[in-house]
């Protein structure tokens, strides 16, 4: 559970959270249960620099309080704003970095970009696609998988019980 002064709205989904001068090194386990906030202030905590992958899934996070010396996940360019001020840093504006990338083979044919966070991107296949760049059809044969990795486990346990069976009986 996060320990934090937090700003909910009526649904009960977090809006903002007030985590400055909490003493933390890392938001810790339980930060991505907050990944509906939309103002995060961590301000005042010995952070460590490398906040790239914590604010994964915060795809509504709009402003971002941090200490002076930390850096904005994702760099500047995911931000449309930084300001940076003696005691603070306020990360503005997430970018939709799938709009600026300019490069359109940077997902499948059968797939969409889409954001994930503070410079974060990810791949979805449309539907009816999935697997490596979305290009197998129709979806996972969950049954043939298990079918092949379970005979398959099957015949190596016969095999080799059969082999060390016979050198158990030779001792």
């Amino acid at each position: 559970m996060l320990q934090a002064r937090c700003c909910l709205n009526q649904k009960g989904t977090i809006l903002g959270l007030d985590l400055q001068n909490c003493s933390l090194e890392d938001p810790g386990p339980n930060f991505p249960q907050a990944y509906t906030a939309v103002i995060v202030d961590l301000q005042a905590n010995p952070l460590k620099d490398n906040l790239a992958n914590t604010f994964r899934g915060f795809i509504q996070l709009q402003t971002l309080v941090l200490p002076q010396d930390i850096s904005c996940p994702g760099g500047n360019n995911a931000w449309k704003q930084v300001i940076s001020y003696k005691d603070n840093k306020i990360c503005q504006g997430q970018r939709n970095l799938c709009n600026s990338t300019g490069d359109p083979e940077m997902c499948p044919e059968n797939g969409s970009c889409a954001v994930d966070g503070p410079g974060l991107l990810q791949c979805v296949c449309a539907d009816g696609f999935h697997g490596y760049k979305c290009m197998h059809q129709g979806s996972f044969s969950l049954f043939m998988f298990f079918g092949i990795l379970g005979s398959t486990t099957l015949s190596l346990s016969i095999l080799l019980w059969g082999t060390q069976r016979r050198k158990a009986k030779t001792s």
